[in-house]
């Protein structure tokens, strides 16, 4: 557990798994300066650590509710932390780069997957959280939405540009400009989560499943096959192959890769070291 109580984490039993839990349920895990500075540390902790997998999910029935509003205003009578000057747009531009954006963008450079596991509401801040995952799977009943517009802004720590490359502009565009609620079903439909669940025991064995099959696969691919997928996006096709190359250039040296080998041909299952 770390040691922010707003931000918990879990191992199971053979450590192959870590879940950051969102613990301010008073606020239905609306984000403060200690809710971000306690997933930094969490998301540091666990890329040292010999997990496999990394939960990213809420202490209950919430995922996230957003960011809260008394961080933006400087009012927040938890944190010590003085917050962005909002009338000067150089200084709200450099809290923006230095305190926010790290966040998705550490999720982004650890070479583990990320699973958002979502229930209840996954709104602005928290829904921008859940698209820097590299898998989403949501209840079917879970309420999604990005309601910056209704406040008089856009959604500004990845949203609008993660909301385009997963769901298209026509459909980055409905979520974004109107703010609307809508549910895990709608998003599923739109490509912002992977699956979705019935209920609670549904969503678990959904994302134990894909966790699983995350772990069966070998960890040095796993990680450089995340980076190369998010960083080819938008390039022209030589880029692309010659990265592929250069990637398995190295991959073919491992001795993991030797291990797979033998144990497909083998048919076996191959014990990965990540080496």
């Amino acid at each position: 557990m770390s040691e922010k109580k707003v931000v918990l984490i879990e191992e199971n039993e053979d450590q192959t798994i870590t879940t950051i839990k969102l613990n301010r349920l008073e606020k239905k895990n609306a984000i403060n300066w200690d809710v971000l500075n306690g997933l930094e540390k969490a998301i540091e902790e666990a890329e040292q650590s010999k997990t496999r997998v990394i939960i990213l999910t809420g202490a209950t029935d919430f995922f996230s509710s957003g960011i809260d509003l008394n961080l933006l205003a400087g009012q927040d009578p938890t944190s010590t932390e003085r917050g962005p000057d909002l009338s000067t747009p150089s200084h709200f531009r450099y809290y923006l780069n230095t305190k926010f954006h790290p966040i998705v963008i550490k999720i982004g450079k650890v070479e583990k997957p990320f699973i958002a596991r979502i229930e209840g509401f996954c709104f602005g801040l928290g829904f921008e959280l859940a698209l820097a995952c590299d898998f989403r799977f949501s209840l079917e009943n879970a309420k999604f939405s990005m309601p910056e517009v209704k406040v008089g802004i856009i959604p500004d720590v990845s949203g609008t540009t993660r909301l385009t490359r997963l769901c298209g502009i026509s459909h980055a565009k409905d979520i974004a400009l109107t703010g609307r609620i809508f549910d895990g079903i709608e998003a599923y439909r739109m490509g912002a989560v992977n699956g979705i669940a019935k209920n609670r025991e549904e969503l678990d064995v959904l994302v134990k499943k894909y966790s699983d099959e995350l772990i069966d696969s070998a960890p040095l691919a796993v990680g450089l096959g995340k980076k190369l997928i998010d960083n080819i996006y938008g390039q022209n096709l030589e880029f692309g192959l010659e990265l592929e190359g250069l990637v398995n250039s190295q991959l073919l040296q491992s001795s993991d890769f030797r291990k797979g080998a033998m144990a497909r041909l083998q048919k076996q299952k191959p014990k990965w070291k990540g080496k």
